[in-house]
Order: C-alpha cells, then structure tokens, then sequence
C-alpha cells in the first residue's frame, strides 16, 4: 500500500500526486487540507509520499503543521517532492526530516520537480512555451522518480541557502496574522461565483456581500488570486496585470 498526501493551490503538486498514482496499483492520494480538517493523522502504509510547493523557501504552514501531528505504523519508506519554479533553494527537506526523525524515522527519498512558480507577488507567470517544456521535463523527471520509489531507492536533493531560507521562512510564519493584508477584490468583476471561498485551504475567506473578504488567517496558497475566472482578485497593485495560472493538467474543480 502506497499513500501520497499533497498540499496544492494551483494544481502542480495534485498533476504530480496523480502521476504516481497512476504509476502504481496500490496507491491512494489524499489532500492534506481535508485531512487535516477531519483530523485523520493515523497512516498505516509501507510507503508514504508528500508533495508540496515551496513556501517561502521552507514547507507550507498546513503541511508543517499536519506533518507534526501525523502517527506512522508500518511504514518503512518515506518520500518527499517539492514543486517549486526554482529548484534547491530552500530547506523543505532538512525541516521535513527533523519532523521525522522526532518520530523515529527516515525521509529516504527527496526530489525537487520544476514546474511552474505561482507567486505572483514576485513575477509574472511564465510564457506558454516555457511552461510547455516544464511539462515536458517534468514528465520525464516524474518517470525516473516512479521507477525510484518503486524499487524503494535513497535519494537526495541539494538545498543550498538553508540558514538563510530559514531566516526567511520563520519571519513569514510570525507575520501570518497579516499575510492576507494586500488581497483585494474588484467588485466590478467579480461574478460572486464563490470560487475564492472554495479553494481556500483554510477557510479564510468569507462572502458576507457576495464578494470576498479575508479574515487574517491567511498561509499565502494564492490559490483565491489564480482560480478566479474574471482575475477580479488581486495582491495589492502589483499582481494586476499578471497572468494567472492553474496547472493545465488539473480541472479547476479538483482544486475545490
């Protein structure tokens, strides 16, 4: 038995855990959001995978927070990927097998998978041709990685920056009451279709007019800003203009 947990926002960390699964007969994938709402932290399987994006150079908070919480019986293979548009810059994994090895075990296998960053705040998303050949690659890189945990193969991934991801990381968390502080909301755009209110992985937003409002408890998925079909969402001025992206693998219904 094979369980795959991912976090996803824009879809690239959901196109991966389904990759796997197709690749394996046993395989189940779950979302962490929704486990972590129905507290089911007790995994029983020889081989447990997580994929996740890279958050601020270190792990999603919902990830860190259900990774901390989680009981393993059985399990003698552990696997880790992080989707990220920058690769090996970060901590995800040196923090991952901290968490681990407070509960006896060992991540045996790390990779990061390049695909396409979300984080619109810091740049435009990526052309469609140079989207088009992450695809590519990743798919090819997604194909050695299966054949690797199929064979329960050790495998480590460079992560250079650590301290100063660390730093970084860290200060991101303690500003989580105001992560969600320059989010806006167009309201000559928005349809009050409710899309906002459905990918978010915390319950942070609300609708009391039809229009979203965010309740300041925010982990930074972006995922309300790329999944509005009339981009009325916006973080603050810089994000206006920008092209959204959802993984063109993955239906946006799945990310609901």
């Amino acid at each position: 038995m094979t369980k795959i947990y991912y976090f996803s926002a824009t879809g690239n960390s959901l196109y991966v855990a389904q990759f796997l699964k197709n690749k394996f007969n046993d395989a189940e994938i779950f979302s962490v959001p929704k486990e972590l709402d129905n507290k089911n932290f007790e995994i029983d399987a020889e081989k447990v995978g997580f994929i996740f994006p890279l958050h601020y150079g270190g792990l999603p908070i919902l990830v860190e927070e259900f990774l901390s919480n989680l009981h393993f019986a059985n399990t003698k293979y552990i696997f880790a990927i992080c989707t990220c548009g920058i690769p090996f810059f970060g901590r995800v994994f040196t923090d991952l097998k901290k968490i681990l090895a407070d509960k006896n075990l060992k991540l045996n296998a790390t990779w990061y998978v390049r695909l396409v960053s979300n984080y619109l705040p810091y740049r435009d998303t990526a052309a469609d041709w140079r989207i088009k050949l992450r695809y590519i690659y990743a798919d090819w890189q997604l194909e050695k990685i299966a054949a690797a945990i199929s064979e329960n193969e050790n495998h480590t991934s460079w992560e250079i920056f650590k301290d100063k991801c660390k730093n970084m990381h860290d200060e991101w968390e303690r500003r989580r009451i105001n992560l969600d502080e320059k989010f806006v909301c167009d309201v000559s755009k928005c349809i009050e279709c409710g899309m906002c209110e459905k990918i978010c992985p915390v319950k942070n937003i609300s609708r009391p007019d039809g229009s979203p409002v965010w309740n300041h408890n925010c982990v930074e998925c972006l995922g309300c800003l790329h999944i509005c079909p009339k981009k009325a969402v916006d973080f603050g001025e810089i994000t206006k203009g920008r092209k959204r992206y959802i993984n063109w693998n993955v239906k946006p219904k799945d990310l609901l």
